[in-house]
């Protein structure tokens, strides 16, 4: 296995478990990488969830635009493109998301800290970026037509 020191190492879980969901619950093809640059947009939703173990601590998040949410929740709950999806519902459906995303994560990492323990999901709108006392890494992919972004985030030591 990768360095587990290394955000990188965290990321590819990220990237492994969101082709796992977009291969076995969602019934797609996988995802493609489209980039690994951090969002630079300040007003995208997105849903964030803690990783919190006895030697790691990480914050994981998706952040898309609304319509590409949009496309991810309908897909996730199995409903047409023209469906009316309210707004809880949305949020419901990506704060799910994110949670087997980081179900994915703590599954493939438990072997390096046993004590790895899932937060609860929070949906908001309004980008994360990190600060000057952050590590973080983002990675832009596709899901069956919605390009939104994975991003970690680990307090520097």
């Amino acid at each position: 296995m990768a360095d587990p020191n290394l955000v990188q190492t965290w990321m590819h879980a990220m990237v492994d478990s969101t082709d796992e969901l977009a291969t076995s619950t969602l019934g797609l093809e996988g995802i493609s990488v489209l980039s690994e640059l951090m969002p630079t947009q300040r007003d995208l939703p997105g849903s964030y969830v803690a990783l919190v173990g006895d030697q790691f601590n990480f914050e994981y998040g998706v952040a898309g635009t609304w319509d590409s949410f949009g496309v991810l929740a309908r897909t996730l709950l199995f409903m047409e493109s023209d469906e009316e999806l309210g707004d809880d519902d949305l949020a419901d459906a990506i704060n799910e998301v994110i949670n087997i995303v980081a179900g994915g994560v703590k599954r493939r990492m438990s072997e390096i800290d046993a004590g790895l323990k899932l937060g609860l999901p929070a949906f908001f709108n309004g980008t994360l970026h990190p600060t000057s006392h952050q590590e973080a890494l983002s990675s832009k992919i596709d899901i069956g037509g919605a390009e939104i972004y994975l991003m970690v985030f680990r307090h520097k030591s």
